[in-house]
């Protein structure tokens, strides 16, 4: 099935992204009236909009007037009201929250029963990254911008939604920092963030909300640090190395043209030109994927006692950013390499590090497209006995089932639109219809969403 966008609309992935998040509570309630049953929500430039999982029903809508009505912003073609969300997260039981640039620092609350907006609740400004403690009953927000006290990570209540609770959190003195933030039950009352400018895996008290005394883990030969994803099967955290790379100069990592920002003065620690000595060049995203500088990849730290175990790095030997399975048992990097191919590790046992798993070769088209990640999103399914991940690619209007049932990696594929290729700048977002046999695809460029039978192996 394929909509187009007079019923489901995408924002632009270069902005902050729109929002596919499942509805697949236990329903304690199904004999009230408005009860909308398991469902995909679809958050994008029209507002909110709740599909039955095939799509073959529009079961609500919420239009950017209710959704993001707060704010207008200027699109080029006159004043609109802007309604572009960052990320989504539920707590399975009572609401859905929604990080939405709407202008102003607040995540939007809806009532995941009915679809209906609760509200909005302050945050630090511009909300990147939700984070739900189930235990605690608290969403952990991490954001670009500090809130009023100053703090770049803020939480709030998910049982007493109009309770503001004080943090105070900084991981750099001024300015944006871009970084995530990880909670998980087994956890306790400890979490972990980054910031890609800091080459320090942040260590949280969640109770006092403040790093704590010993929360300074460093992260070896980096700029910083940037995607943070945790393995409840052995306790470890896999982190995302940052780096610093040369460029404006003959024989420099980037060669001759720093871009359209052009240089600063860095301290390279990996590649040729590493040492203490500042010179011209660019740090983080600018050198992902650089053969000589982004080799740190992924560093695998156990939590028990905050020791460095592994490193990670694709199979061409540069990083890759982490993203793991709902079990944990996987962990899967995805680099700018084109999406020629795709590590998966296995998780390993606690203080070992883990193990390549597959090397996945696609096979997708790389051609013009060797230095970008074509890869932002993928989806783990297990359902019927089946164990697979579905990755769709930026670059084709095709998607790849991978089924590792059977403990090796099966690859079938399904094309899902003839045509121009209809993902924005290589990038689409893939959500799985927990429950079901549906998955999912946006085409933001053509205004379009896919959904695909993963069993049938067919559009809907």
């Amino acid at each position: 099935m394929k909509f187009g966008q007079a019923l489901l609309a995408l924002c632009a992935l270069a902005v902050p992204a729109a929002g596919l998040i499942n509805d697949h509570k236990d329903l304690n309630a199904a004999n009230q009236p408005e009860i909308i049953g398991n469902t995909m929500w679809h958050f994008g430039s029209g507002g909110l909009n709740i599909f039955s999982p095939d799509g073959s029903t529009l079961v609500k809508e919420l239009g950017a007037d209710k959704v993001c009505h707060n704010t207008t912003g200027y699109g080029g073609n006159g004043w609109r009201v802007r309604c572009d969300f960052y990320d989504v997260v539920s707590d399975g039981k009572k609401y859905v929250f929604a990080a939405t640039a709407r202008g102003v620092a607040k995540i939007n609350v809806f009532e995941i029963d009915t679809g209906n907006i609760v509200g909005a609740l302050p945050s630090c400004e511009s909300p990147n990254d939700l984070d739900y403690h189930s235990l605690r009953d608290e969403i952990w927000i991490r954001c670009y911008g500090p809130n009023k006290e100053g703090s770049y990570l803020d939480v709030v209540s998910a049982s007493g939604i109009s309770h503001e609770i004080s943090t105070n959190i900084t991981f750099i003195d001024d300015g944006y920092s871009r970084g995530y933030v990880v909670t998980h039950p087994s956890l306790g009352d400890v979490g972990y963030a980054t910031d890609r400018d800091s080459p320090f895996l942040y260590k949280i008290d969640l109770s006092d909300r403040s790093v704590m005394d010993d929360g300074k883990i460093p992260v070896p030969l980096s700029h910083g640090a940037e995607q943070i994803v945790y393995s409840p099967v052995n306790g470890h955290m896999f982190v995302r190395s940052t780096v610093c790379c040369t460029c404006g100069f003959e024989g420099a990592d980037n060669g001759p043209d720093c871009g359209r920002y052009g240089g600063d003065n860095v301290t390279v620690t990996t590649g040729p030109w590493a040492g203490p000595n500042i010179i011209m060049g660019r740090c983080g995203y600018s050198c992902d994927g650089n053969a000589a500088t982004d080799i740190n990849g992924v560093f695998e730290y156990d939590t028990k006692n905050d020791k460095l175990v592994g490193k990670h790095v694709m199979m061409d030997g540069t990083g890759g950013d982490p993203f793991p399975s709902p079990d944990g048992q996987h962990i899967v990097m995805l680099a700018r390499n084109g999406g020629t191919s795709i590590r998966v590790l296995a998780a390993g046992a606690p203080g070992q590090p883990s193990t390549v798993f597959a090397d996945l070769e696609l096979g997708f088209n790389s051609t013009t497209f060797e230095g970008d990640q074509v890869f932002n999103d993928y989806s783990f399914i297990e359902n019927a006995g089946k164990k697979m991940i579905v990755f769709a690619s930026g670059t084709e209007n095709k998607v790849a089932i991978v089924d590792l049932t059977s403990g090796t990696a099966d690859i079938s594929y399904v094309t899902f639109s003839e045509g121009p290729v209809s993902s924005y700048r290589e990038r689409r977002q893939v959500e799985w219809s927990v429950g079901t046999n549906y998955v999912w695809v946006d085409g933001a460029d053509a205004d379009e969403v896919y959904v695909i039978d993963v069993m049938s192996k067919s559009l809907v």
